[in-house]
């Protein structure tokens, strides 16, 4: 009675912990998915659908859980795992978890050189086999004859330590996660969400800067928002590398698609731009990027002539092309462009820069900081501070 006794309760203990366990994964697994790895997931899908097949994060991510229950079930038939080591069992669905979240901008370069696709299998087939091995050299111990908290307790800690692991092995690079969620939010025209994607960071890949520039400018507000975001690049950053190491899905073809025509074989960008701009009247986009091209390299002298030529008006231009023009005007009063308000908020703000600016300052960075801090976003302090 006493051995039934004593088996009977290791029994309910083994129910209690593979629950425990079960409940902890789906729940690891549904928040990881669905929620920090949401975008890396999407991207996966688009590589494999080509893009042929819309994308739920909820339907996708059930499925990969079930898929993932049903391994781990269908492995410990083999393995047999139970009482203080049983959640060692989950080990292989949280491989898969690592080997579907931990690749990098190759997922959609075609490359079959990703690690953990063959990493993963091989990790798999040696752990089961060592286990299995275990077993029949030593017999099938009943794992640790220790009461039921002292099970859970095992468990859990094995659970939380795979937990942190997949963390640490799947993809973390956050500068990829916010280009694949700009990406995934351009292709669904959502450009003003794509604008709000680590908009109050100060740092940007040049991926991420051109992205926001295609976004503003299909919204029409990229002389209202150019200078929100930090603009490491001069002009160049309104284009994708050409290294393809550095970017996702979006290229350079998407630029040349979206303004209407590429460019002449080794035609320099801000060329490229001009002649799209001087070239067509209804070529409001490319008007827009050699405007901003402009004032990114800091050639006011282009930039005026461009706005006379352009026949725009000075009290129309959006404010980071407004703040240009005043510059300009403020360098040469003689230029012929008329702008009347001068109680507007961009008018003042740049009097209150000018009156910050003859501060005494201890260095010149000191000065740039100070500045930065209340102009940062204003064309003025780029134009005067940034390198």
């Amino acid at each position: 009675m006493e051995y039934y006794g004593y088996r009977k309760y290791n029994k309910a203990a083994a129910h209690l912990c593979d629950w425990v366990c079960g409940s902890l994964f789906i729940v690891f697994a549904a928040v990881y998915l669905a929620c920090f790895q949401k975008d890396l997931i999407e991207a996966m899908h688009y590589s494999m659908a080509n893009g042929k097949t819309e994308f739920k994060i909820i339907p996708a991510t059930i499925i990969i859980i079930t898929i993932l229950l049903i391994m781990k079930w269908g492995l410990n038939l083999l393995m047999r795992l139970r009482g203080r080591v049983c959640a060692l069992s989950y080990l292989p669905s949280f491989l898969g978890l690592v080997t579907m979240t931990g690749f990098g901008r190759d997922i959609y370069a075609g490359s079959n050189s990703y690690t953990w696709l063959w990493l993963m299998p091989i990790i798999i087939v040696v752990y089961v086999g060592i286990v299995v091995a275990a077993r029949k050299l030593f017999g099938n111990p009943y794992y640790g004859n220790t009461n039921t908290m002292g099970m859970v307790i095992s468990n859990i800690s094995l659970m939380i330590v795979m937990c942190i692991s997949t963390l640490c092995l799947g993809n973390t690079n956050k500068y990829l996660h916010n280009e694949l969620r700009m990406e995934n939010l351009m292709r669904r025209n959502k450009y003003d969400e794509v604008l709000m994607v680590a908009a109050k960071s100060d740092k940007a890949t040049r991926t991420m800067t051109a992205l926001r520039m295609m976004a503003m400018t299909k919204e029409g507000k990229t002389g209202e928002m150019l200078f929100k975001y930090p603009q490491n690049f001069k002009s160049e950053g309104m284009f994708f590398s050409s290294d393809p190491t550095k970017t996702v899905r979006y290229t350079n073809d998407s630029i040349y698609a979206f303004l209407g025509e590429k460019p002449h074989e080794g035609e320099n960008l801000m060329v490229y731009l001009k002649r799209l701009a001087y070239e067509n009247d209804s070529c409001q986009n490319a008007r827009l990027y050699y405007l901003a091209g402009l004032i990114l390299d800091k050639d006011i002298d282009e930039f005026a002539t461009a706005i006379d030529n352009f026949g725009i008006k000075g009290d129309s231009l959006q404010k980071y092309f407004k703040e240009a023009a005043l510059l300009y005007k403020e360098k040469n009063p003689l230029w012929n462009l008329e702008i009347q308000d001068k109680d507007s908020i961009c008018h003042k703000q740049m009097e209150r820069y000018k009156y910050r600016q003859m501060d005494t300052y201890k260095s010149e960075n000191e000065e740039r900081n100070k500045m930065k801090m209340e102009f940062g976003d204003t064309f003025r302090w780029y134009y005067d501070y940034k390198k």
